[in-house]
Protein backbone atom coordinates (compact mmCIF):
# COMPACT_ATOMS: atom_id res chain seq x y z
CA UNK A 1 0.00 0.00 0.00
CA UNK A 2 1.41 3.39 -0.93
CA UNK A 3 1.62 5.72 1.99
CA UNK A 4 0.25 9.20 2.12
CA UNK A 5 3.08 11.31 2.58
CA UNK A 6 5.45 19.43 0.60
CA UNK A 7 5.74 16.95 -2.77
CA UNK A 8 9.13 17.78 -4.14
CA UNK A 9 7.66 19.34 -7.25
CA UNK A 10 4.88 20.93 -5.28
CA UNK A 11 7.44 22.41 -2.85
CA UNK A 12 9.01 24.26 -5.77
CA UNK A 13 5.70 25.69 -6.90
CA UNK A 14 4.72 26.50 -3.33
CA UNK A 15 7.98 28.28 -2.61
CA UNK A 16 7.68 30.32 -5.80
CA UNK A 17 4.12 31.19 -4.80
CA UNK A 18 5.18 32.39 -1.38
CA UNK A 19 8.04 34.44 -2.77
CA UNK A 20 5.69 36.05 -5.27
CA UNK A 21 3.04 36.63 -2.62
CA UNK A 22 5.60 38.24 -0.33
CA UNK A 23 6.61 40.64 -3.07
CA UNK A 24 3.00 41.58 -3.72
CA UNK A 25 2.50 42.19 -0.03
CA UNK A 26 5.10 44.94 -0.39
CA UNK A 27 2.99 46.76 -2.95
CA UNK A 28 3.68 44.93 -6.21
CA UNK A 29 0.72 44.03 -8.47
CA UNK A 30 -1.34 40.98 -7.56
CA UNK A 31 -3.46 38.75 -9.77
CA UNK A 32 -3.42 35.36 -11.43
CA UNK A 33 -0.20 33.40 -11.93
CA UNK A 34 0.85 29.78 -12.13
CA UNK A 35 3.22 27.16 -13.44
CA UNK A 36 3.29 24.03 -15.61
CA UNK A 37 6.13 21.57 -15.41
CA UNK A 38 7.54 18.09 -15.14
CA UNK A 39 9.46 16.37 -12.34
CA UNK A 40 11.46 13.13 -12.47
CA UNK A 41 9.52 11.95 -9.41
CA UNK A 42 6.80 13.17 -7.05
CA UNK A 43 8.38 13.27 -3.59
CA UNK A 44 6.31 14.39 -0.61
CA UNK A 45 7.94 14.76 2.81
CA UNK A 46 10.78 12.51 1.76
CA UNK A 47 8.65 9.73 0.25
CA UNK A 48 8.10 8.93 -3.42
CA UNK A 49 4.46 9.02 -4.44
CA UNK A 50 5.09 8.06 -8.06
CA UNK A 51 7.42 5.03 -8.02
CA UNK A 52 10.30 7.13 -9.34
CA UNK A 53 8.46 7.95 -12.58
CA UNK A 54 7.88 11.26 -14.36
CA UNK A 55 5.25 13.45 -12.71
CA UNK A 56 3.46 16.33 -14.49
CA UNK A 57 2.99 19.38 -12.23
CA UNK A 58 0.49 22.26 -12.41
CA UNK A 59 -0.36 25.27 -10.24
CA UNK A 60 -2.73 28.23 -10.65
CA UNK A 61 -3.16 30.85 -7.94
CA UNK A 62 -4.46 34.34 -7.33
CA UNK A 63 -3.04 36.87 -4.87
CA UNK A 64 -5.15 39.81 -3.74
CA UNK A 65 -3.52 41.91 -1.03
CA UNK A 66 -2.83 39.67 1.96
CA UNK A 67 -5.08 36.86 0.63
CA UNK A 68 -4.11 34.05 -1.75
CA UNK A 69 -6.04 31.11 -3.19
CA UNK A 70 -5.14 28.44 -5.71
CA UNK A 71 -5.25 24.90 -7.04
CA UNK A 72 -2.44 22.55 -7.99
CA UNK A 73 -2.17 19.02 -9.35
CA UNK A 74 0.58 16.38 -9.52
CA UNK A 75 0.86 13.03 -11.26
CA UNK A 76 1.06 10.25 -8.66
CA UNK A 77 0.39 6.55 -8.09
CA UNK A 78 -1.62 6.33 -4.86
CA UNK A 79 -2.49 2.85 -3.61
CA UNK A 80 -1.16 -0.70 -3.95
CA UNK A 81 -0.37 -1.50 -7.60
CA UNK A 82 -2.12 1.72 -8.61
CA UNK A 83 -1.67 3.12 -12.09
CA UNK A 84 -1.08 6.74 -12.97
CA UNK A 85 -3.41 9.09 -11.11
CA UNK A 86 -3.76 12.67 -9.96
CA UNK A 87 -3.39 14.41 -6.61
CA UNK A 88 -5.32 17.69 -6.66
CA UNK A 89 -4.80 20.33 -3.96
CA UNK A 90 -7.00 23.34 -3.30
CA UNK A 91 -5.51 25.94 -0.96
CA UNK A 92 -6.28 29.34 0.49
CA UNK A 93 -4.40 31.52 2.93
CA UNK A 94 -3.69 34.83 4.56
CA UNK A 95 -0.34 36.50 5.20
CA UNK A 96 0.58 39.30 7.54
CA UNK A 97 3.79 41.31 7.43
CA UNK A 98 5.18 42.71 10.65
CA UNK A 99 8.29 44.83 10.61
CA UNK A 100 10.60 44.93 7.62
CA UNK A 101 11.73 41.33 7.69
CA UNK A 102 8.98 39.04 8.99
CA UNK A 103 5.85 37.49 7.45
CA UNK A 104 3.30 35.18 9.11
CA UNK A 105 1.10 32.92 6.97
CA UNK A 106 -1.92 30.72 7.62
CA UNK A 107 -2.80 28.24 4.86
CA UNK A 108 -5.64 25.73 4.56
CA UNK A 109 -5.19 22.88 2.05
CA UNK A 110 -7.52 20.13 0.86
CA UNK A 111 -6.01 17.09 -0.90
CA UNK A 112 -8.20 15.10 -3.31
CA UNK A 113 -7.62 12.04 -5.54
CA UNK A 114 -10.22 12.11 -8.35
CA UNK A 115 -10.80 8.78 -10.02
CA UNK A 116 -9.06 6.78 -7.27
CA UNK A 117 -11.05 3.76 -6.05
CA UNK A 118 -10.20 4.70 -2.44
CA UNK A 119 -10.74 8.43 -2.85
CA UNK A 120 -12.86 8.86 0.29
CA UNK A 121 -10.15 7.20 2.38
CA UNK A 122 -7.27 9.20 0.95
CA UNK A 123 -8.82 12.70 0.89
CA UNK A 124 -7.65 14.88 3.77
CA UNK A 125 -7.18 18.44 4.99
CA UNK A 126 -4.27 20.37 6.49
CA UNK A 127 -3.83 23.67 8.29
CA UNK A 128 -0.38 25.22 8.04
CA UNK A 129 1.14 28.02 10.11
CA UNK A 130 4.47 29.52 9.07
CA UNK A 131 6.75 32.41 9.88
CA UNK A 132 9.32 33.65 7.37
CA UNK A 133 12.35 35.88 7.83
CA UNK A 134 13.13 37.75 4.60
CA UNK A 135 11.96 34.63 2.72
CA UNK A 136 15.40 33.24 3.55
CA UNK A 137 14.28 31.10 6.48
CA UNK A 138 10.77 29.65 6.80
CA UNK A 139 9.58 27.69 9.84
CA UNK A 140 6.27 25.82 9.46
CA UNK A 141 3.90 23.76 11.58
CA UNK A 142 1.27 21.72 9.72
CA UNK A 143 -1.62 19.78 11.30
CA UNK A 144 -4.22 17.44 9.81
CA UNK A 145 -7.24 15.88 11.55
CA UNK A 146 -7.89 13.10 9.01
CA UNK A 147 -4.72 11.84 7.31
CA UNK A 148 -4.62 8.19 6.19
CA UNK A 149 -1.29 6.40 5.92
CA UNK A 150 -0.15 2.80 5.47
CA UNK A 151 3.34 1.30 5.60
CA UNK A 152 4.93 -1.90 4.31
CA UNK A 153 4.86 -3.52 7.77
CA UNK A 154 1.08 -3.84 7.77
CA UNK A 155 0.32 -0.76 9.87
CA UNK A 156 -2.36 1.61 8.65
CA UNK A 157 -4.98 3.98 9.95
CA UNK A 158 -6.50 7.44 9.78
CA UNK A 159 -6.26 10.24 12.31
CA UNK A 160 -4.35 13.32 13.32
CA UNK A 161 -0.93 13.93 11.76
CA UNK A 162 1.59 16.70 12.38
CA UNK A 163 4.51 18.03 10.37
CA UNK A 164 7.34 20.38 11.34
CA UNK A 165 9.54 21.94 8.65
CA UNK A 166 12.46 24.35 8.42
CA UNK A 167 13.51 25.64 4.97
CA UNK A 168 16.45 27.92 4.16
CA UNK A 169 16.74 29.78 0.85
CA UNK A 170 19.91 31.65 -0.15
CA UNK A 171 20.12 33.61 -3.43
CA UNK A 172 23.41 33.20 -5.30
CA UNK A 173 24.84 34.99 -8.35
CA UNK A 174 23.59 34.43 -11.92
CA UNK A 175 19.99 33.61 -10.98
CA UNK A 176 20.88 30.58 -8.87
CA UNK A 177 19.55 29.89 -5.37
CA UNK A 178 20.58 27.29 -2.81
CA UNK A 179 17.76 25.62 -0.87
CA UNK A 180 17.93 23.24 2.08
CA UNK A 181 15.15 21.81 4.23
CA UNK A 182 14.64 19.63 7.28
CA UNK A 183 11.36 18.15 8.47
CA UNK A 184 9.67 15.68 10.79
CA UNK A 185 6.38 13.93 9.97
CA UNK A 186 4.45 12.56 12.96
CA UNK A 187 2.33 9.56 11.84
CA UNK A 188 2.05 7.83 15.20
CA UNK A 189 -1.72 7.52 14.98
CA UNK A 190 -1.44 5.84 11.58
CA UNK A 191 1.68 3.64 11.68
CA UNK A 192 2.93 4.08 15.25
CA UNK A 193 5.96 6.18 14.30
CA UNK A 194 7.20 9.47 12.92
CA UNK A 195 10.23 10.05 10.73
CA UNK A 196 12.68 12.77 9.70
CA UNK A 197 13.44 13.89 6.14
CA UNK A 198 15.70 16.44 4.52
CA UNK A 199 16.60 17.95 1.15
CA UNK A 200 19.30 20.13 -0.37
CA UNK A 201 19.76 21.50 -3.84
CA UNK A 202 19.84 24.36 -6.31
CA UNK A 203 17.24 26.37 -8.18
CA UNK A 204 17.85 28.38 -11.34
CA UNK A 205 15.48 31.01 -12.72
CA UNK A 206 15.75 32.09 -16.37
CA UNK A 207 13.09 34.38 -17.79
CA UNK A 208 9.78 32.45 -17.44
CA UNK A 209 11.50 29.17 -16.58
CA UNK A 210 12.50 27.66 -13.26
CA UNK A 211 14.74 24.60 -12.86
CA UNK A 212 15.34 22.67 -9.66
CA UNK A 213 17.76 19.90 -8.75
CA UNK A 214 17.24 18.48 -5.28
CA UNK A 215 18.69 15.56 -3.31
CA UNK A 216 16.14 14.17 -0.85
CA UNK A 217 16.77 11.81 2.07
CA UNK A 218 15.04 10.22 5.05
CA UNK A 219 16.05 8.59 8.34
CA UNK A 220 16.20 4.87 9.12
CA UNK A 221 12.65 4.87 10.56
CA UNK A 222 11.22 6.00 7.23
CA UNK A 223 13.22 3.37 5.34
CA UNK A 224 12.02 0.67 7.75
CA UNK A 225 8.35 1.54 7.27
CA UNK A 226 8.34 2.61 3.62
CA UNK A 227 11.28 0.71 2.08
CA UNK A 228 12.19 1.95 -1.41
CA UNK A 229 9.70 4.80 -1.26
CA UNK A 230 11.94 6.37 1.40
CA UNK A 231 15.23 5.79 -0.38
CA UNK A 232 17.54 8.75 -0.90
CA UNK A 233 17.20 10.15 -4.42
CA UNK A 234 17.91 13.09 -6.70
CA UNK A 235 14.91 14.80 -8.29
CA UNK A 236 15.02 17.26 -11.20
CA UNK A 237 12.13 19.54 -12.09
CA UNK A 238 11.49 22.11 -14.81
CA UNK A 239 8.65 24.65 -14.76
CA UNK A 240 7.26 27.27 -17.09
CA UNK A 241 5.92 30.18 -15.04
CA UNK A 242 3.06 32.31 -16.28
Amino acid sequence: MKCLAVSHGRCIGWLLLLLAAAGRAQGLPGGLAGSVGLATDEVFRGLSQNDGQLSPQFDLHDVQGPWYVGVSADGIRRGEEAGAGVEAIAYAGFQYRFGEDWIDRVTLRHYDYPGNAHRTRYDYDELGLSVAWRERIVLSFIASPDTFAADYLGHYGSGAAYCYELVAHQPLPLGVSAIAGLGYYDLRQQIGAGYAYWSAGLQYRWRSWAFDLRYVGTDSTARLHFEDDAGNRAVFSAFWLF
